[in-house]
């Protein structure tokens, strides 16, 4: 009887605490009448939830911890009654909240920005917290809703590629549901901490290259950041080499400012990276492309490039337009466009001169005269 009294008991308590932490973000809800008897020895030997990641802020200043224990069991485990960050050297408390079944911590490099993962059986959020002024946003997906039940956070679940950008990761992929990757913009306004998040879209390109010439292949990944509005606004390329490990990476925005292009050709039987961006601004035109390779620290190896510089404002007192030069250097660009591969590109394009044929160098000119006779 002695028995069945306390499995009661600590199945109340343990119901009690799973409708408080089921529900979502928020507080949990104290329970209407304390565990008693042999009750509250099986709760004092349950352990308290820890905190997992990064506990101490790269500077050093910060530290994050767990403190006493919520009093109830949830999943094999208490809650903290509170998650904490402190000074690292006084102690002092500087911001809290209380603590749930799950809590990660991840800080981004410069120490400004605490994320934090936490959760319970069915859910989970992230928090991001401003070690300025203390206070903190709420991750959501772009379109305001907060991650949905049943959607858990991988292992890995973000990143801080740049000061004030968090990428977070949402589902755990495969059998465990779909994943989707997020970049999200953290911005002061008013002393308060606000945020945004986009979806970014992960391609693996075909094939397989060798950009640094070691023998070991490497592969290319486009990014596609794809605003709540819809349509992508930036593309970043990314190759990764055979340990997985992020080697180089360039961007090209749909702006007209972030405009680029980047190809692959083979040049002697080794792989290449060709970027071309025929930039036009205002009727005056910058023609420039890098032909190169990426040395053992994935830093370009320029095998040839070259420039041009002109204007179409035919009435201008200013105008320079020499058909010569620019045709030799669309001549020349165009060599090496006919044998290569597009990996990524949001330029406007040349001026248009008409139908021709680019391995013909005094058609290219021919065409370039008679734009400037109009």
């Amino acid at each position: 009887m002695q028995k069945q009294q306390l499995l009661g008991a600590v199945a109340l308590l343990a119901a009690t605490a799973i409708v408080a932490c089921i529900a979502g973000p928020g507080p949990v809800k104290e329970q209407s009448t304390p565990p008693k008897g042999e009750a509250v020895q099986v709760l004092c030997s349950t352990p308290v939830a820890r905190v997992e990641g990064e506990l101490r802020s790269p500077d050093g200043r910060f530290q994050v911890q767990a403190a006493g224990a919520s009093g109830q069991y949830v999943s094999g485990v208490q809650p903290p009654e509170f998650v904490q960050v402190v000074d690292a050297k006084t102690g002092d408390v500087l911001w809290q909240d209380q603590g749930w079944v799950t809590q990660t911590a991840l800080w981004s490099p410069d120490s400004r920005y605490l994320a934090l993962a936490y959760g319970a059986r069915i859910w989970q959020a992230i928090r991001v917290i401003e070690t300025n002024t203390w206070t903190g946003w709420d991750f959501t997906l772009p379109d305001g809703s907060p991650i949905p039940e049943y959607t858990f956070l991988p292992d890995n679940w973000g990143d801080w590629p740049e000061e004030d950008h968090l990428r977070v990761t949402v589902g755990r992929g495969g059998d465990a549901g779909e994943q989707h990757t997020y970049a999200c913009a953290l911005v002061m306004d008013q002393d308060r901490l606000t945020g945004a998040s986009m979806e970014v879209v992960r391609e693996t390109l075909p094939g397989t290259y060798d950009f640094d010439h070691d023998g070991a292949p490497e592969t290319v990944e486009r990014w596609t950041y794809v605003y709540p509005s819809g349509g992508a606004e930036l593309y970043e390329l990314r190759i990764w080499n055979a340990a997985e490990d992020l080697c180089w990476k360039e961007e090209a925005g749909a702006s007209h400012t972030g405009e680029n292009a980047v190809y692959t050709l083979k040049v002697d039987g080794q792989d290449y990276l060709l970027r071309y961006v025929p930039f036009m601004g205002q009727g005056y035109c910058t023609y420039h492309y890098q032909l190169f390779s990426l040395d053992e620290k994935m830093q370009p190896v320029v095998l040839w490039e070259d420039r041009v510089e002109f204007d179409i404002n035919w009435g201008s007192p200013y105008h320079s337009f020499d058909s010569e030069t620019v045709a030799a250097f669309l001549y020349e660009v165009h060599g090496w466009l006919d044998n290569a591969e597009v990996l990524i590109d949001t330029t406007f394009g040349e001026v248009y001169i008409g139908d021709v044929d680019y391995q013909d160098l005094d058609a290219i000119e021919l065409c370039l005269r008679a734009m400037e006779q109009q």
